[in-house]
């Protein structure tokens, strides 16, 4: 059989955190709630609980210290967040596995719920979104007012330290990237008017880019900045982790995989210098903010530090570029292939403004075509159809049975429809059995990454283990050093099928003998 060839994204190592809000609307405090479903996916054995090793968590120790973490069965860490559900995926590295991973997310999340809600006796709600609107009424006339507040999807992927070490160049490579990607990769949702200057509600392009403040910031819950300086490898000091605080809570499957793979190649494009030319933004912040709320004539201007006014698309075509140039130079496989000439076709489009035709495969575009073909006729009804898009329920069954499944739930994203959007936009990749796929990643971690052993050895030792990062499994006979992203995967050891502690570890041991500490 033909092996598969492998590009250069797929040497990136990558993964998403997601908050979900959990809700009922029986006032119960958010934080009983998320315990409740984390208690549930334990109880159905779907994750276990771990000791986490805060060691590795560098400037935020005190604050994962009083984190309950559990760990899911592929790999994923799950915990309570300030009052959320958060979930990280496993680290992958390539697009399918995003897809995969995010959807079997999804999957923990829906059944956390429903086991919180047979244990609390009271419906319980959970949503893939990034913001939660609440309408206050004010004054004698008792107007009401749209109060946004905002929580988080992160994506992570691993780089190389050197090249981060000047933070304005990866300001100047990467703040163009992140502002103008969310015409492709925003969720979309509505915001307080306040964040555009006007009365009530606005639906917006990207709502986690109305809450930017600067450039760049350590911090992602105030002062936020476009990229996050957090120094936190994961992984050797040799890497740096970019910690992208502005991902969204993405339901299409297309552009979940056209934001992962153009990722990995626009930080391998990075890498290689290709970046250093980006178009200077003469006010990242303003400018950020200004393309999110235009929705209506998307002309998506940009004022350069030249003096030159460009637009979002002109821009991504430099990184476009940058793409096609550092996957030709190392050989691109089909996934970026697909990936690149997908971009091609959606900038040809875009620059025609012809939106429309990416309904059921861009969020935030079909969102807004939801909100047009059900006209709301106030703020909170707009902010109703944004939440009933972002509903997890059963309609997500339709990854867990076959493609003939109704869809009959309640949620307004149709899973049918996305991934009918999906085949016919990435003709190159096998949509086919991508819900399959899903189906393995809510029980097996990515075979690629060192999530492999890991997992592995949680299924057959978890007795043994006595706490786990990222990096770092500490067991009761020996401590592994988990800092290499692809070390221990399933290549490196075949299938792990042995239950012998001691023949596990010499294997390690055999392969990394300074990675396994006695």
């Amino acid at each position: 059989m033909r092996s598969r060839r492998k590009g250069v994204a797929s040497e990136k190592i990558r993964g998403i955190e997601q908050e979900y809000p959990v809700s009922a609307k029986a006032n119960l405090n958010p934080s009983m709630l998320v315990n409740a479903a984390i208690l549930g996916l334990k109880r159905r054995g779907f994750s276990y609980d771990v000791i986490w090793d805060t060691a590795t968590e560098i400037s935020q120790e005190v604050h994962e210290s009083r984190i309950a973490s559990s760990y899911g069965n592929n790999g994923c860490r799950i915990y309570n967040d300030m009052g959320h559900l958060e979930i990280a995926t496993p680290s992958y590295n390539n697009p399918i596995d995003a897809m995969a991973y995010e959807k079997a997310s999804e999957i923990y999340a829906l059944m956390g719920a429903r086991e919180a809600s047979l244990a609390l006796k009271k419906e319980v709600l959970v949503h893939r979104n990034n913001v939660a609107n609440i309408v206050l009424e004010r004054g004698a006339r008792r107007a009401k007012r749209v109060k946004t507040i905002t929580y988080a999807t992160h994506g992570n992927i691993i780089t190389l330290r050197e090249a981060c070490k000047d933070w304005s160049r990866v300001e100047r490579a990467l703040i163009p990237w992140v502002i103008t990607r969310i015409i492709f990769t925003g969720a979309g949702d509505v915001v307080s008017g306040e964040f555009v200057g006007r009365e009530g509600a606005k639906f917006v392009i990207s709502p986690r880019a109305m809450f930017v403040a600067r450039k760049s910031s350590l911090s992602t819950t105030v002062d936020r900045g476009i990229l996050n300086t957090r120094d936190q490898p994961h992984a050797a000091r040799r890497y740096w982790r970019l910690h992208d605080i502005h991902y969204e809570g993405l339901r299409c499957e297309y552009s979940i995989f056209l934001r992962d793979i153009a990722q990995a190649l626009v930080i391998c494009a990075f890498e290689a210098g290709l970046l250093d030319g980006a178009p200077e933004i003469e006010d990242p912040v303003r400018t950020f903010k200004m393309i999110s709320a235009d929705t209506q004539e998307c002309e998506w201007k940009i004022k350069l530090k030249t003096g030159e006014v460009t637009d979002a698309v002109s821009i991504l075509k430099f990184y476009l570029d940058a793409m096609e140039k550092v996957s030709r130079e190392h050989g691109g496989d089909e996934w970026e292939e697909s990936g690149l000439k997908c971009m091609g076709r959606l900038l040809d489009r875009f620059e025609a403004r012809r939106i429309e035709d990416y309904v059921d495969g861009i969020d935030w575009v079909t969102k807004l075509a939801l909100l047009v073909n059900y006209e709301p006729k106030s703020a909170s009804e707009g902010v109703s159809i944004c939440n009933q898009y972002a509903l997890l329920d059963e309609n997500l069954g339709f990854y867990l049975k076959n493609r003939d499944t109704k869809i009959k739930g309640a949620s307004l994203f149709n899973p049918k429809e996305s991934l009918a959007f999906a085949e016919r936009e990435l003709p190159g990749v096998d949509m086919r059995s991508y819900t399959a796929r899903v189906r393995r990643a809510l029980f097996n971690a990515p075979e690629q990454t060192r999530e492999f052993f890991k997992a592995e050895m949680m299924k057959r030792h978890r007795a043994h283990v006595r706490s786990l990062s990222w990096s770092t499994m500490v067991l009761n006979e020996a401590k592994i050093l988990l800092d290499e992203p692809f070390m221990l995967c399933k290549d490196e050891i075949g299938s792990c099928e042995a239950n012998d502690m001691e023949a596990s570890l010499s294997m390690a041991k055999r392969l990394y003998p300074e990675k396994v500490i006695y």
